[in-house]
């Protein structure tokens, strides 16, 4: 028996060696067929391995997921062989590298890696959009889940062969050579291009000079491609009329829809999404319009503006830009503002939005700068999401701003449509230098603006810059007495409920930063929580109950009691708004 499995070895290899004339260094082989135990099976064809390249690396994290992802965690198995078949030494020397102990000889490596959806792990869970899925129907691989590379080729060409059913459909923004595989001029091309398989929909279709395409998994095909591209073809003409002209020749959309949502992942050509399945109506198609405004315009920022810190990203230990407050936060505001500037969306539809926004910045920590939060993004999930709401408000602010200095001659939208000419995604602008080049590209009011609202952590002039386009704000205009509010926000730290702000702070009371162990008495987890705090539906204001709380590593039973519901953070479009206010409004609304 072990002579044939032997013999059988040497004929796979053969076979797989007899293919030298692919002038990739690393050449990969996935086995989809195979897909019971939820591993994905690889087998690695290097070439001309040195003692240089004796270390191979899985990713610490990827580009635009600013989280620590650890993908050696799902490694099940890694063996390493010579050109006869017998295997070589290597071993795990950290949590993301194996280190061959003969790299010359090297002549094939087999490692099996978990998928993350159904595998979760104790902390870092990864986003399902940036995860893996090996399911009967279909499959789910985002590059740096999957593959990695040896130290010293993170730069060298990629193939990579699947094998999946023949009735399966796959959708990538990769291309296929004429010999079936996969073609990648190195690593970071691999991870900047998810791939779904499966049963899929496919739509077509061109906007201007760009080739579009959708590629749909529905589990109870409720979804298509057909319907979505709809939905997609009027974001993607607001953002040509933002942009001037859409920058890529084509894009790639992958939607996966079955029984949660959790977001999108941008690309270069290509973005994917993960949503629950639902008929494309009301809130569900609205919310989709909205992600992909937002994950396409990544192709402006940060995949055409972008720093030396992405443009040439270390995926063993990475180094988080100050600006993706830039990167994330204004795509946001870019995302909603085209919108309404081709009137995809009324003006009350986005000042609704932008309270909302400013809503949930408040529960977040305000003494945290965007630039302290941009740098600390992976080891500060539980306050990362405000780079999205007060990015956002930021990004709508320094709008306005640029407007009134240029009397409605130039706004954020111009400079950004500048920015991305002059670098594009070739060219990285200088990560230290950066916001001296933003305000010599604008005013010198600009540092200003950005020492207070972007490095600092000054109260955000909203009503003030509101009031320049004849929009009235109040951030607090009372109670209303027959809603409840808890009176403090909650947020997750470390898997844990932490409260986030509070609105009244009193002796004894509960605190920022206290963590929620237990309600009335039960202990409260993430798989517990929605039934353990559904009795406060039915409270009324004054109701008390107890919560245990943990500071400072002591258990604490505090008595709380509901609150009236405060009316926060209110826009209001004045009918007798000034000549000047009018035109600057006229301005802000539309592409110059």
């Amino acid at each position: 028996m072990k002579n044939q499995i032997r013999l059988l070895f040497l004929t796979v290899l053969v076979f797989l060696l007899s293919l030298t004339a692919i002038s990739a260094q690393q050449k990969f082989y996935v086995d989809l067929n195979d897909r019971a135990d939820d591993l994905f099976k690889v087998t690695l064809v290097p070439e001309k391995l040195t003692e240089q390249n004796k270390i191979y690396q899985f990713a610490s994290t990827a580009p635009g997921t600013y989280q620590t992802m650890d993908i050696g965690r799902f490694v099940r198995s890694f063996r390493a062989y010579d050109e006869n078949g017998n295997e070589l030494d290597s071993k795990q020397i950290s949590t993301n590298q194996w280190e061959l102990e003969e790299p010359a000889k090297t002549k094939k490596i087999i490692y099996t890696v978990a998928e993350t959806w159904d595998n979760p792990v104790q902390e870092h869970q990864i986003y399902p959009m940036c995860g893996t899925s090996l399911e009967k129907d279909h499959a789910l691989i985002n590059g740096q889940c999957v593959f990695g590379y040896f130290h010293g080729m993170q730069k060298t060409p990629i193939k990579i062969k699947l094998d999946y059913p023949k009735e399966w459909t796959a959708g990538t923004a990769l291309s296929l050579d004429k010999d079936g595989f996969y073609d990648a001029p190195d690593y970071d091309y691999i991870v900047d291009s998810p791939i779904l398989l499966g049963n899929l929909t496919k739509a077509t279709t061109k906007i201007e000079n760009t080739s579009v395409d959708v590629y749909t998994y529905s589990k109870t095909g409720k979804v298509s491609s057909d319907q979505l591209m709809t939905l997609l073809e009027d974001i993607l003409t607001a953002t040509s009329q933002f942009t001037q002209g859409l920058p890529v020749n084509r894009y790639t959309f992958l939607f996966h829809f079955e029984n949660f949502s959790a977001g999108a992942w941008e690309h270069n050509l290509s973005s994917e999404y993960v949503f629950n399945e639902s008929p494309l109506e009301g809130n569900v198609a609205k919310e989709i319009k909205s992600v992909a405004a937002h994950e396409f315009f990544h192709v402006i920022t940060p995949l055409n503006i972008h720093s030396e810190l992405v443009g040439n990203f270390n995926f063993e230990k990475p180094t988080m830009s100050q600006h993706i407050w830039l990167y994330e936060g204004v795509t946001e505001w870019a995302s909603d503002i085209l919108q309404l500037r081709d009137y995809l969306i009324s003006l009350d539809d986005y000042l609704a939005d932008m309270k909302t926004k400013l809503i949930i910045n408040d529960n977040y920590d305000p003494t945290i700068s965007l630039v302290d939060l941009s740098l600390h993004s992976t080891e500060r999930q539980d306050q990362y999401g405000n780079i999205y709401m007060k990015g956002a408000v930021v990004g709508c602010l320094l709008d306005i701003r640029l407007l009134e200095l240029s009397k409605g001659k130039k706004g954020l939208r111009e400079v950004l449509n500048q920015l991305y000419k002059d670098y594009g995604a070739n060219k990285a602008f200088s990560e230290k230098d950066f916001f001296n080049d933003f305000v010599n590209r604008t005013y010198p009011e600009i540092s200003d603006f950005i020492n207070k609202y972007i490095k600092g952590t000054e109260k955000l002039p909203v009503a003030e810059y509101f009031g320049k386009l004849g929009i009235e704000y109040k951030e607090l205009v009372g109670v209303d007495s027959s809603k409840i509010s808890l009176g403090f926000g909650i947020g997750m730290k470390d898997n844990k409920f932490i409260v986030t702000r509070v609105e009244n702070q009193v002796p004894d009371g509960i605190r920022t930063l206290d963590f929620i162990t237990k309600v009335n008495g039960e202990e409260v987890t993430l798989q517990n929580a929605q039934a353990k705090f559904a009795f406060m539906k039915n409270m009324k204001v004054g109701d008390s109950f107890v919560l245990t709380i943990e500071r400072n590593g002591e258990q604490k039973e505090i008595k709380c009691s509901m609150e009236p519901r405060t009316i926060k953070h209110q826009f209001k479009v004045l009918d007798d708004a000034s000549e000047q206010q009018l035109e600057l409004r006229s301005a802000w609304m539309k592409n110059l």
